[in-house]
């Protein structure tokens, strides 16, 4: 199989991951909290920042969280762009709302490759990495699919993986999504209401 075939394999199943995502999001808050389904939880993995990260380090403010790889040939780089349109367009700063770049590829997302790659989209954009298990962990915890696809012609790989951004609040709690391919307007509305900013 080609990797023109596979990409486009992995762009229907993106979207299709993205669709059910939202639709599952929006059941979700119809539900009473006893039956709601918990999105998050206790994690320890590696920051491009220095020592190690965990649920703790989400308090304080906002953040939008990503899963995703620094190999990615589309999917990652088009979300960290965006998410940094949005933040222009709110005018909004790292002591506003954070934004964690979550690996689901630790074989090749080292904490220097990762701080590497970030720095093109911004300096306080906050990489996490691990082991496998750890990576495994964290994914469980915030409903995550990813797995290596492989090109018969060649030695590299791709990961198709989950591209919802996660919305999380001050107490580092799940409080929404924005899907993959959202539209600004939408998007932004989303921060605002995350923000309680008015207008």
């Amino acid at each position: 199989m080609s990797l023109a075939r596979v990409r486009l394999i992995l762009w229907a199943l993106v979207l299709i991951v993205g669709v059910a995502a939202t639709v599952f999001t929006l059941y979700r808050q119809t539900l009473p909290d006893s039956e709601r389904v918990r999105i998050g939880g206790d994690f320890e993995m590696v920051s491009t920042k220095g020592g190690t990260f965990t649920q703790a380090d989400l308090k304080g403010e906002p953040t939008m969280m990503f899963f995703g790889y620094t190999f990615c040939p589309d999917v990652c780089p088009t979300t960290l762009y965006e998410s940094n349109v949005w933040r222009q367009a709110l005018d909004l700063s790292s002591e506003d709302i954070k934004t964690v770049f979550v690996s689901v590829d630790p074989e090749r997302d080292t904490p220097e490759q990762l701080s590497a790659y970030l720095g093109s989209f911004g300096e306080d954009i906050i990489g996490l990495t691990g082991s496998q298990e750890q990576v495994n962990d964290i994914k469980a915890k915030y409903g995550i699919f990813s797995e290596k696809v492989t090109d018969e012609d060649s030695s590299d790989y791709l990961v198709n993986h989950t591209a919802t951004l996660f919305l999380l609040d001050e107490d580092g709690q799940f409080a929404g999504t924005i899907a993959y391919g959202e539209g600004k307007e939408s998007a932004v509305a989303k921060l605002k209401r995350l923000l309680k900013i008015e207008g």
